[in-house]
């Protein structure tokens, strides 16, 4: 019996989204597939499918699998009551960390079971780690619900087919390294033996250099830009470049004239860019130019694994063939120590540059350092622009995303991370998730453990027992000492292969218990985190706070309005208000009765109650006195502002109107955020010093930089 698969998640109470309808829906047709009801002693599958970027970059989406997999339910008489998908999702991610894959979890959990076996294409499409490939089917197991694999037409629900899924595991994961290890490991060699010679292992080109033999592997090198013409050469080459650069530099003393020398005589930076200050420097105090040595791996992007080295690889120096010659460098050298020191001007800090989520999708940056201010004496403007809309964005590309001032995301976002941080019932609530996340895992480690120690000694007792069979053998044979030997090793070679592959089972679950373990010690280094915490975030500095968004790896999101870039003077009728702390009240009659007779007559035109009311209404509003409509013109307005609200007039008419109801007066710099961090408690509590990633300590004993968690997972926290 058949029916759509929105009727199927309703009989088994399983609510389903509007989102997950839809896409459930889509699935069922793209399968040429529909939902069943299961017949008495029928059993119930759902089909789950996963695809990963590498598949879906060669075409193979989930429908290339799916329909394998409905065919096959069919074919075993099976019902089929639901698919679940994970596209563009790795197979080293656990079950946690799949979407779709989670979603089958909560319904297989709850009680009765809505299915009985679950279906999938290939081994891998469970996992290619033991990590996400075990602890995944036996949570399956211990519920009732079994798994199924389509290539090989195997399960687990007999020991025999346990022990193909376990092979076939093992064979994932093996692929997986395989494939990891030829990658890394060509580049590897390519730049352990080929170091010596300019080897070019792909990325960025430095200026000065072109590369030889492109596209043939194995053989690409880093040469230098040198022209190879047999007569005259009309092309200006990188090389020629560096050579006038250090020209000029040696000549002027100076960066900026030096790129206004480049640009003159028709020479551009790799990207075609204009030669300006900052360049320049990059390109005379390089180590490519001074040593001509490129490290590979020693970016500050690489990966790292948990000591601080990088994961896949260690740095390699290639060294290239020298550009300058001594007597250049030499010359350089001497013009870099003449050079006056530039004086630092005085600059804004942006704490959040880089951070802040824009609009079309990019990020904020710091639109100008400059602190002077303007002519008119007016305070500078701390703003951010989107990184789309840079002066080295075409127009035609750049995005319309509104200039916001800092201060007040930088103040708001300050606030939440410190109050979070220093909240000891908010940090225990991510430590009670943090461990409700770890017991989502479902897999009984002290069962599987014990299991497995029931099955070593089991065969560790039958490969006793065949070694003194064959022994028998081989003497009752009369066989010599070698061939003894032989023929026990051979007789044995199995069972003890099964042996280790059970003690290689052992370890990986004792180091995954393990693992699993230390989120327990979560809740104690958040408690001592809030309590350091408290006096640590007190009086930071603004570098200081820039220092912890960079550690927090801190990701901000503007909810509402945006504050914009000032327009004109403060309004001096909301500071007012703002800086006493008081609402604006509104003129009945009843307050209007309590001021009448301290309010002077303003105006033979204009009542001294439509002036007053003017007042609160610009106090209220914020918008200018050109802008505002009162029924008074803006200047008579103004006029009596100065002369007698701002001098001290309305100070004693907000004494008599104390108490009556009013509205807050607006807060320009009011802004709503929502904050996410990584909260990594090991790292914050950490000492003061140098870590393992070699990031800097504070002079409190607070630790700066990026550095990765212990287990390699961080705790996603939000703040509002």
């Amino acid at each position: 019996m058949n029916r759509g698969p929105m009727e199927a998640a309703a009989t088994a109470d399983l609510p389903l989204s509007t989102d997950d309808r839809v896409r459930r829906e889509a699935l069922f047709r793209a399968l040429d597939a529909a939902a069943q009801v299961a017949e008495p002693g029928q059993l119930r599958a759902v089909a789950y499918l996963r695809v990963s970027t590498e598949d879906q970059r060669k075409g193979f989406g989930v429908a290339y699998t799916g329909r394998r997999v409905v065919k096959h339910i069919a074919q075993k008489g099976w019902a089929l009551v639901d698919i679940f998908a994970d596209e563009g999702f790795s197979g080293s991610l656990d079950h946690t960390q799949r979407p779709d894959v989670k979603e089958l979890m909560r319904q297989a959990r709850t009680t009765p079971t809505p299915f009985d076996v679950v279906v999938v294409y290939e081994d891998r499409a469970i996992g290619r780690k033991g990590r996400a490939f075990w602890p995944w089917t036996w949570e399956l197991q211990d519920l009732g619900v079994f798994t199924a694999v389509v290539v090989g037409d195997y399960d687990n629900t007999t020991e025999e087919g346990e022990s193909r899924m376990r092979k076939a595991a093992d064979r994932a994961e093996d692929e997986l390294v395989t494939i990891r290890n030829r990658t890394q490991g060509g580049l590897q060699e390519k730049a352990e033996f080929m170091g010596d010679e300019g080897a070019y292992l792909g990325g960025n080109v430095p200026f000065g250099y072109r590369i030889r033999n492109k596209g043939m592997t194995g053989e690409s090198r880093l040469v230098p830009d040198d022209c190879e013409c047999t007569g005259e050469c009309a092309t200006n080459h990188e090389t020629d470049c560096m050579h006038l650069a250090v020209e000029r530099f040696v000549a002027t003393l100076s960066y900026e004239k030096t790129g206004e020398e480049l640009n003159k005589a028709g020479f551009r930076r790799k990207n075609g860019a204009l030669w300006d200050y900052g360049s320049v420097w990059n390109l005379l105090n390089s180590r490519v130019t001074l040593e001509a040595v490129m490290v590979h791996r020693g970016s500050k992007d690489v990966v790292l694994d948990k000591e601080g080295k990088p994961r896949y690889g260690k740095p390699v120096e290639i060294k290239l063939k020298p550009i300058l010659t001594p007597r250049e460098l030499a010359d350089l050298a001497e013009a870099k120590a003449k050079r006056p020191r530039r004086r630092t001007p005085k600059t804004f800090v942006y704490t959040l540059a880089g951070r802040i989520v824009s609009p079309c999708g990019r990020v904020y940056v710091g639109n100008g350092k400059s602190r002077q201010g303007d002519k008119h004496g007016r305070s500078p403007f701390k703003a951010m622009r989107c990184s789309n809309a840079a002066g080295s964005v075409p127009k035609t590309e750049r995005c319309d995303c509104p200039i916001i001032r800092a201060e007040p995301v930088e103040r708001e976002s300050w606030r939440l991370v410190k109050s979070f941080l220093q909240d000891p019932e908010e940090l225990q609530r991510l430590a009670t998730e943090a461990l409700a996340k770890r017991a989502q895992t479902g897999a009984d480690f002290d069962g599987r453990l014990k299991d497995l120690g029931r099955r070593i000694a089991e065969s560790e007792e039958s490969i006793d027992l065949m070694l003194m069979a064959a022994t028998q053998q081989a003497r009752a044979r009369r066989m010599s000492r070698t061939e003894a030997e032989a023929y026990i090793t051979r007789m044995t070679a199995q069972p003890n292969a099964d042996l280790a592959d059970l003690h290689k089972q052992r370890v990986e679950i004792e180091r995954w218990k393990a693992d699993s373990a230390e989120a327990e010690d979560t809740a104690q280094q958040l408690a001592a985190l809030a309590k350091k915490a408290r006096v640590r975030l007190e009086d930071k500095t603004l570098e200081e706070q820039a220092e912890l968004f960079n550690l927090l790896q801190t990701e901000v999101e503007i909810i509402g309005v945006v504050p914009s870039r000032p327009l004109g003077r403060p309004c001096q009728a909301c500071a007012f208000f703002v800086e006493r702390g008081l609402m604006v009240p509104h003129l009945t009659d009843v307050a209007w009765s309590r001021v009448a007779d301290i309010v002077p007559q303003f105006s033979p035109r204009y009542s001294s109650r439509e002036i007053l009311a003017g007042f609160f209404q610009k106090a209220r509003t914020g918008v200018s006195w050109r802008s505002l409509d009162a029924g008074v013109p803006h200047t008579t307005l103004m006029n009596y502002w100065i002369r007698w609200g701002a001098a001290g007039g309305l100070e004693a008419v907000m004494e008599r109107l104390a108490g009556l109801p009013g509205t807050p007066p607006p807060d320009h710099d009011k802004v709503t955020v929502r904050v996410r961090c990584i909260i990594l408690p090991d790292v914050l509590l950490s000492g003061p010093g140098q870590d393992v990633n070699g990031a800097l300590g504070s002079s409190d004993g607070s630790t700066v930089g990026e550095i990765r968690s212990r287990t390699g997972s961080a705790d996603r926290v939000a703040g509002r």
